[in-house]
């Protein structure tokens, strides 16, 4: 046995990091055809070099061996971390039958700036009242580097809002975009730390950092076509802008903090460079920017810009101190939003004299690089136009943006545009560095010459997450429904889960726990989904800001996060704004981490105390907004739906007090006490559902109104527990009621074929999203749709005028079930150690395979069909117990099993 894929915080090898180093590994079989391997304990050795840790001297840590399964989840525990710390570790692990591994490969991490007297710099900026934000300023940094040969590492500190990029004597920083990842600013500002050891030089040095708006400053102004207060303002660039409420503090001007560190042969560490009023700034080539209506480059002026030494001779400007956020800054433990993939234009159609029509041939989220060749003196000054969108525009065969810029419907009256200004210095190539889009077409206007589809690189950007989730079957349409959900999936994992990558890019935080299984069976979201645990967190409403007029009460979570926005009539619902008791829960169940339950408990205790005092007979009536949010076809009410959701709350406070009591001192945190209160609260709320009539009927045992969802949802939370055959029943009657079609919103989807496929019932749910009639996934597949729409009926209008996105993964719940119950994968206990093998042999397929990445590693499954056996493998990672499951119409044999490949075949009774 031996260890790989070391980790801290989820990351490889992490550049500035925070101050609590959490450490994980994976375990791998030296020996072929080994089974049932595990480990038995570990040794953890960290040390401030390479050296010590190879003679075990001088140890920042040394963990002893530790009696323990687990490989992910644990805590660094040795002498206090300072600023700017690398640290490097290795570990050794135990098997089954007492022997030791190998140490591992060393690994290393590197704490950030930990401390708010660590920065010596200032946050700076154009100045509070300076009036164009739309353009994106460049400030440089200047310092002198003596001894280069003493110098053996550096780092640059930089933090931006709303986004930024750096680089170093022209050299970019790194190929990561938006950064430094959105907050609420009033809580936590995220930085970014950069090892620049290799771009110094000698003698000067220049740090250059471009600010763009992003979210933090793109509300604060609003240069584009609206609706306010009824009136419809000048035609211009799309921007969100139909808030009636905003959080103060989290917004505000555009700035920026940076530090410059060297770390020299002796071991001390010099501040070459801090940000201050020395700093200079230009306005760059970026001549407008719009996190939502595009953006405009300039290439002469970027020219222009070139080779001349910033200085107020040549038109530069002193930085000016800004104010400086509330919040905290904090190391961003995430991965960075990066180009994932890049692919030529499938079609281009020539509409006129330098005017064309793209296809990138699928929807999806990020922006077009544009290639040009030969250009000339001739094509200096002029504009290129690109305008992207989801849908095509049948009247004149160029593109049509309602469904990115809700709904206006003049041509081009609230745009979506990118555009270029040529040099004319021959090759020339650019793309957007401040906004994406999401798109499939893109119709260019002002093109020199005929543009192939080479000269269009589409760019589809997202959070880098690694992607181990797999799946495929003998069906090409089952497939073609996985590789939709997935790509709307990735179109929206930015710096929130996004709703969607055009009309809003907000992070509406109900996806994060209804969604949840489905991402992280793609994805591995480690990291990722913990930063939006804590943007949850950071979002709840504490007194101060809850005396704020228009704000909600102390406690209170808002459903949108960060929160930029607070939409009217649609803020307010358990499902929404319950995520910071889902989501945690959730990632706890996944992964096994209970650092994320800790986190997030005082939070949780503080929103079940403002929840019940909306309550009404013990019930959420008349208090949810959004309910059963995109159903159709039938209506589940929405205090069944609230209520329901309440409900799950209190049981699932009650297991995470029992969690954490074991780690705490129970006199200190009352937890026991706190258990009961939520016990008794659970079975209050219980009482009250079953006594409101829009809930429950006792004369005819239904639930709501019969609806699918009314049935799952009750049955999902718990609360149709002792009416469990009965409601199954019904439903199964529900759905066959309705021809086999989906007629459940974002809440029910996930809980109706969990409820079904729990049941036995993988059957119905095959026949639901395979139906060849509308509403159902196939019916998007035929009609060749990429990704999945925001509603089932997306070819009507939405409240009869707008057109929705075509771009959303709220509906994405079948990703779970095709995991889960077509391959048969599914923990069974907090991170997956132990776990089902358990695939639902469908009549019509006659194989499927796939994998999912655990903590514990990738699990792998294929089953197929021959005649009248069923063969199913599976490979199982160190370190996890799975109940192996055949179909019960092969036998419905179980076995539990260990580590190892695992080969089996049963036969078909008769």
């Amino acid at each position: 046995m031996r260890t790989e894929d070391l980790r801290v915080q989820a990351l490889k090898n992490p550049l500035g990091i925070n101050e609590n180093p959490v450490f994980s590994w994976q375990l791998v079989s030296d020996k072929k055809d080994e089974k049932n391997e595990r480990q038995t304990a570990y040794r953890i050795l960290v040390s401030e070099s390479e050296a010590s840790l190879i003679n075990e001297t001088g140890m920042l840590w040394d963990s002893g061996v530790v009696k323990e399964s687990r490989c992910f989840g644990i805590l660094y525990q040795g002498k206090k971390l300072h600023s700017a710390q690398k640290a490097y570790w290795k570990v050794m692990v135990w098997d089954g039958e007492n022997q030791a591994s190998v140490w591992s490969e060393t690994a290393s991490f590197e704490t950030g700036l930990l401390e708010r007297e660590d920065w010596k710099g200032i946050w700076i900026g154009q100045g509070e009242d300076y009036e164009n934000q739309e353009l994106a300023p460049v400030f440089v940094g200047e310092f002198e580097v003596a001894d280069l040969e003493q110098v053996v590492c550096a780092r640059a500190y930089i933090s931006g809002l709303g986004v930024f990029l750096a680089d170093m004597n022209g050299q970019k920083l790194s190929d990561a975009f938006f950064e430094p990842g959105e907050s609420d600013a009033t809580k936590t500002v995220y930085y970014v730390t950069y090892d620049i050891t290799n771009q110094l030089v000698s003698g000067t040095n220049f740090l250059t950092i471009t600010l763009g708006n992003g979210q933090y400053t793109g509300y604060t102004i609003n240069p584009v076509m609206v609706y306010q207060d009824g009136t419809k303002t000048k035609f211009g660039r799309y921007q969100k802008n139909d808030s009636c409420f905003v959080k103060p503090g989290i917004c505000g001007r555009k700035k920026l903090i940076a530090q410059v560190e060297l770390i020299l042969k002796d071991g001390t560490r010099k501040i070459v460079c801090t940000s201050n009023e020395n700093w200079l700034w230009v306005n760059g080539p970026t001549v407008f920017q719009n996190w939502y209506g595009g953006e405009d480059y300039d290439a002469c002026l970027a020219e222009e810009l070139i080779g001349k030494i910033p200085s107020e001779e040549n038109g530069w400007a002193k930085a000016k101190k800004m104010q400086s956020p509330k919040g905290v800054l904090m190391a961003r433990e995430c991965p960075p939003i990066r180009i994932e993939e890049r692919f030529t234009a499938k079609s281009v159609k020539k509409l006129g004299e330098g005017h064309f029509m793209v296809d990138v041939g699928k929807n999806g989220a990020g922006f077009v690089e544009l290639v040009l060749h030969g250009t000339t003196k001739e094509n200096r000054g002029n504009w290129i136009s690109m305008y992207p969108a989801e849908m095509i525009n049948e009247a004149d065969n160029g593109v049509d943006q309602r469904s990115c810029t809700q709904s206006w419907s003049e041509k081009f009256d609230c745009v979506i545009r990118d555009s270029y200004r040529m040099a004319g210095t021959g090759e020339e190539r650019w793309h957007p560095s401040f906004c994406y889009h999401g798109f499939q077409y893109v119709e260019v206007v002002g093109f020199p010459g005929e543009l192939t589809s080479d000269q269009i690189i589409c760019c589809r950007l997202a959070v880098a997450n690694e992607k181990h989730g797999t799946f495929e079957t003998s069906n090409q349409t089952l497939n073609r429904i996985c590789e939709i959900t997935d790509r709307s999936i990735s179109s929206n994992m930015y710096w929130s889960f996004t709703d969607c990558p055009q009309i809003e890019k907000l992070g509406w935080i109900e996806t994060s726990h209804l969604m949840f299984a489905s991402v992280a069976d793609v994805y591995d979201i480690r990291a990722w989904m913990k930063k939006i645990i804590h943007d949850i967190c950071d979002s709840q409403l504490d007194n101060e800001q809850a005396s704020l007029a228009g704000n909600n009460e102390e406690g209170f979570v808002p459903g949108i996060i960060p929160a930029f926005y607070r939409i009217g009539g649609l803020y307010k619902d358990p499902n929404w704004n319950g995520a910071c008791v889902f989501t945690p829960w959730a990632y706890y169940q996944y992964y096994g981490d209970e650092a994320v339950l800790r986190q997030a408990f005082p939070v949780i205790e503080r929103y079940l105390a403002y929840l019940d005092r909306q309550t009404t007979n013990g019930v959420l009536e008349n208090y949810a907004q959004m309910g059963e949010w995109g159903e159709y076809g039938e209506h589940t009410p929405n205090v069944l739906v609230a209520t329901c959701a309440y409900y799950r709350m209190f049981v699932i406070a009650k297991q995470i007090c029992e969690i954490l009591k074991g780690q705490k001192k129970q006199k200190e945190n009352k937890l026991d006490e706190k258990a009961k209160l939520y016990e008794a609260k659970a079975q209050a709320v219980r009482d009250a559902f079953y006594h409101h009539p829009e809930c429950y009927d006792e004369a005819t045992e239904q639930f709501g109104t019969g609806s699918q969802a009314s049935y799952a949802i009750a049955l999902f939370s718990g609360m149709a527990e002792e009416h469990e055959e009965q409601a199954v029943k019904a439903l199964v009657e529900a759905v066959k009621k309705n021809g086999y079609h989906l007629t459940s919103g974002e809440v029910g989807l996930k809980q109706v074929f969990t409820a079904l496929a729990e049941a036995g019932y993988s059957d119905v749910v095959y026949q639901m999203v395979m139906n060849p009639t509308a509403p159902s996934y196939r019916v998007f597949a035929d009609n060749g749709l990429t990704t999945l729409p925001e509603y089932w009926n997306y070819e009507e209008l939405w409240l009869g005028s707008m057109v929705r996105s075509r771009n959303h993964a709220m509906m994405g719940h079948v990703r779970e079930w095709m995991t889960s119950f077509v391959l048969g994968l599914r923990p069974q206990s907090p991170g997956w150690t132990k776990m089902l093998v358990a695939p639902y042999a469908v009549a019509e397929l006659t194989y499927a395979k796939g994998s999912v990445m655990t903590p514990w590693g990738i699990v792998k499954v294929s089953w197929k069909k021959e005649n009248e056996s069923f063969f199913l493998a599976a490979y199982i990672p160190l370190g996890i117990i799975a109940t192996v499951c055949m179909p019960k119409e092969y036998g419905g044999s179980q076995l539990e099993v260990g580590s190892g490949e695992w080969k089996f075949e049963a036969k078909v009774e008769n």
